[in-house]
């Protein structure tokens, strides 16, 4: 029953964020996004797919494991809501990492060749990238005891929050400003997509904004409409090539 809620909840978020992107847009779409949207949607159901079932695998994996930090002092929610800052700490490095390391990026440059940024964007993640990630969490989960319904409440939030930061929606800039010192905005990810890898490389956090100021990598600068997105000296692909994409140069 709860996992039919998360998804129930996503799906009208998703719903809702794709409905304002039409009433309140902040850029314009480019003329063939359409085919760019369902691109990313090719990708996105890959994604949705996989990710649960690994999830899952890696919270089952870690179930079976005593912790090495227990949190059974803190009680049911304080030590759910430790173990959900745990994991956006994680997923800031990780995120960060794919940055860094030229074999991760090779998973993840895939989601930076969108050229135009929207709800469908944050879909959009070669099934390579899910697979680590998916691995990768196995580290939090077996040091902190965080089982498959935690991993997957996290996943659904961030996936909630990706909608909303890669989302084409114009928002009242003094709304904006307030909610991002709290949660990432789309002007702060929308800079992390900008086409100049000085800009790219910076603002990695997915949900809560703290990381970014915490460990340095935050860039001040706003987005502007019109600012180009992508990859500095690429270009997007087919959807057939962006699946090979972390395999080998294609054009």
């Amino acid at each position: 029953m709860s996992d039919l809620w998360l998804t129930g909840a996503l799906a009208l978020w998703v719903g809702l964020v794709f409905l304002l992107e039409r009433l309140a847009v902040a850029q314009t779409p480019p003329a063939d996004n359409r085919r760019r949207i369902l691109r990313n949607i090719g990708l996105g159901l890959i994604a949705l797919t996989a990710a649960p079932l690994l999830l899952t695998l890696t919270g089952r994996i870690a179930g079976g494991v005593e912790p090495l930090v227990p949190l059974d002092a803190l009680g049911p929610i304080g030590a759910l809501l430790v173990q959900l800052l745990i994991l956006d700490i994680w997923t800031y490095g990780m995120h960060r990492a794919y940055h860094e390391i030229s074999f991760l990026w090779r998973f993840h440059a895939p989601h930076h060749l969108d050229d135009h940024l929207d709800a469908s964007s944050a879909f959009r993640f070669h099934f390579g990238e899910i697979l680590i990630s998916a691995a990768a969490r196995l580290i939090p989960a077996l040091a902190f005891g965080i089982d498959a319904a935690t991993l997957l409440l996290f996943e659904a939030i961030l996936t909630a929050n990706a909608v909303f930061h890669h989302s084409n929606i114009r928002l009242p800039e003094r709304f904006e400003k307030a909610l991002s010192y709290l949660i990432v905005t789309p002007s702060i990810h929308w800079m992390h997509h900008h086409k100049k890898q000085v800009d790219t490389d910076s603002n990695y956090t997915a949900i809560l904004s703290v990381w970014d100021r915490l460990f340095g990598s935050r860039n001040p600068k706003p987005r502007t409409i019109g600012m180009p997105i992508g990859v500095e000296g690429e270009h997007d692909r087919s959807f057939g090539k962006l699946l090979l994409y972390p395999f080998r140069k294609t054009d």
